[in-house]
């Protein structure tokens, strides 16, 4: 293990979220927001007195990192993350406990989107608000860019399902080749968000809104927290809201063809044409319910976004039968976007190999295949699928375990643990109120599992990985 490279990498990406501050510090100077001044500016100093510290007392590495060093980079940030972006809430909400404000940071940077935080009139400071948006944000950016190189590096996930043109696998240090994705993934989704803002700006939707709105959509989070006891948007900004959660969902899937001026290919990559039946299917699947087609459209674009972001009357959302409400989280987005679940690209793999199976049935001679994305794939492939799959519904059942001893009912435990583990904000909305501690602490590590897709972080429970 390379740990003075790990280290280092560590300390620069902590400057990045100090540096982060500094708009919601700016806005709460203008806010005339004080405590929030304080708040924000002593996060930002304190982090980055700390990372710069650390760098300079860190000697330079005197050996390549390699995807294993990566790997322990990633999981170091997840968990040291939150910590650091909780202090705003800490020092600039009165009365907020540390473990709700570490969850509160722990949903953002995660997407996953819930707050717990409860204030006097649901009076939010804006400046807070914008930090819990420069979270999404970076949330978002580390996410994409860790599944298109460290996962991308290590095919976690079997089929190569994280593999880009944005990435190879350089002959120097791992490291040299993460700043380039990253900067791609910070480009594309810039140009998303102002195109989304914009439109939706035209479209008759205040600044604000929309641009926490577009925030949300394309992070797959819900930046405001009162978004839930908004009135919905009229038709019109809301099928642009509606494609524009599309978009966040899709991920890289749609946004590298886009950029290269492809849009045919966006609309029929097989993960895309997937993601549009899939909503079309829960839509039909909840009309039983005497909910609305257009209604059931509205809902399932927000559940397979795992954002929660409300495109039609939350009621709606209320009367949908639980086994059908956690289905669309737990399929989730595209394996290159911030969205939750076991991940789109794993259906249609699952689903290729089933269909060879069954038309071998009638021709137990015959040899087939099946690609995705222009990609042979083998046996190994499959059972990469497999485990991955296994491992997700092992977690689920892991937490829900968890849950129970907390005197939980079982119908929270169900949704506390898919909407934690899938980083899914409509499965957790309004349902995590009166936590206690260890409930709380609990929902937090589903979260952070959940963003690191959870095999990733089986490697970091032997001792031989921090030895190597």
């Amino acid at each position: 293990m390379n740990y003075a490279s790990i280290v280092r990498v560590l300390a620069f990406i902590m400057l990045i979220l100090a540096g982060s501050a500094a708009l919601p510090v700016f806005v709460a100077v203008v806010a005339g927001e004080t405590d929030q001044v304080i708040a924000l500016s002593v996060t930002a100093i304190s982090i980055a007195v700390l990372a710069s510290s650390v760098l300079l007392l860190t000697p330079k590495p005197k050996r390549k990192a390699r995807p294993s060093d990566a790997l322990a980079v990633v999981i170091l940030w997840w968990f040291l993350a939150p910590l650091a972006a909780a202090l705003p809430f800490v020092v600039g909400v009165a009365d907020v406990s540390l473990l709700h404000a570490i969850h509160e940071a722990a949903a953002c940077l995660t997407t996953s989107g819930q707050s717990v935080i409860r204030l006097e009139g649901n009076a939010w400071p804006v400046s807070l608000i914008v930090w819990r948006g420069v979270l999404h944000i970076l949330g978002c950016l580390a996410s994409i860019t860790m599944a298109a190189s460290v996962l991308a590096a290590l095919n976690l996930g079997g089929p190569g399902i994280h593999r880009t043109v944005l990435f190879t696998l350089p002959e120097t240090s791992f490291f040299d080749a993460v700043p380039r994705v990253a900067k791609s993934v910070l480009y594309m989704m810039t140009v998303c968000l102002i195109v989304l803002v914009g439109l939706l700006i035209l479209a008759g939707v205040p600044f604000p809104r929309a641009v926490g709105d577009a925030v949300s959509a394309i992070t797959t989070g819900v930046v405001d927290p009162l978004a839930m006891k908004r009135g919905i948007l009229p038709p019109f900004p809301g099928i642009i809201l509606a494609v524009g959660m599309v978009v966040g969902a899709l991920g890289l899937a749609v946004w590298l063809p886009l950029k290269d001026r492809k849009p045919r290919t966006a609309l029929f990559d097989p993960e895309t044409m997937t993601f549009l039946v899939l909503i079309l299917v829960f839509a039909v699947m909840v009309l039983p319910t005497g909910v609305l087609f257009g209604d059931g459209i509205a809902w399932s674009v927000s559940a397979m976004s795992t954002s929660g972001l409300a495109l039609s009357n939350p009621s709606v959302r209320d009367s949908i039968p639980l086994p059908i409400l956690v289905l669309p989280a737990l399929i989730g987005g595209s394996a290159l976007s911030a969205a939750g679940g076991v991940k789109i690209a794993r259906l249609i793999v699952l689903a290729r190999r089933a269909g060879q199976e069954f038309r071998q049935l009638g021709y137990r001679r015959s040899v087939l295949g099946f690609r995705f994305r222009d990609r042979e794939l083998d046996e190994r492939s499959v059972i990469g699928v497999w485990v991955y799959l296994v491992a997700y519904i092992v977690a689920v059942f892991m937490v829900m375990i968890g849950f129970s001893f907390m005197n939980l009912p079982f119908d929270e435990t169900i949704r506390l643990s898919i909407g934690g583990l899938t980083n899914s904000g409509g499965l957790l909305l309004g349902h995590t109120d009166g936590l206690d501690g260890g409930a709380t602490a609990l929902l937090i590590l589903s979260m952070v599992l959940g963003r690191l897709e959870i095999l990733a972080v089986i490697p970091a429970l032997s001792p031989s990985f921090w030895r190597g």
